[in-house]
């Protein structure tokens, strides 16, 4: 009997959630953790992600299908469970930042548009550029977002956080 209860429960159990809670039932119980703007790579270290974690070094393999964003200049991504946010410079140079918003902290909801950075929580805007660097949750609303060491090998991505 458990066997068909199980079954029951799986098959019909969402159609009926679906009936009473609508949409925004479905949307708050997905397993995506993805609500951003932007590109992201939410996968975490390992797998098939393309990125590892170790300590504070993060390794990116460019080659990686999550990191085609960043195959011309202008393009970006965000690994949001690295902490980083990640910028295509140029054919021989990509730049690293932090993904913590100054103001609150928000890691996830990030656009870049003409030199600035752009969380989409409040719409505060922060510079690549290094000056006036402002740290993470600090209620700063402008400045600069920490910027990260980069070596870029071929097609693998080291950044240092420090």
């Amino acid at each position: 009997m458990k066997h068909s209860r199980r079954h029951f429960l799986t098959n019909v159990c969402p159609s009926v959630a679906f009936a009473f809670f609508g949409v925004s039932f479905l949307a708050a119980c997905s397993s995506d953790d993805s609500d951003n703007s932007g590109p992201t790579n939410n996968d975490g270290p390992g797998g098939e992600s393309g990125y590892t974690v170790n300590g504070n070094t993060v390794t990116v393999d460019l080659a990686n299908a999550n990191f085609a964003d960043l195959s011309n200049p202008g393009g970006y991504t965000n690994i949001v469970s690295a902490g980083v946010l990640l910028l295509r410079l140029s054919a021989t140079e990509i730049a690293a930042y932090t993904n913590c918003c100054p103001h609150r902290g928000t890691n996830n909801l990030w656009s870049y548009s003409s030199g600035s950075w752009t969380c989409g929580n409040h719409g505060n805007s922060f510079t690549t550029d290094g000056s006036n660097e402002v740290s993470c949750d600090s209620g700063a609303t402008s400045g600069s977002l920490k910027n990260y060491a980069t070596t870029l090998n071929g097609d693998t991505l080291i950044i240092t956080k420090s």
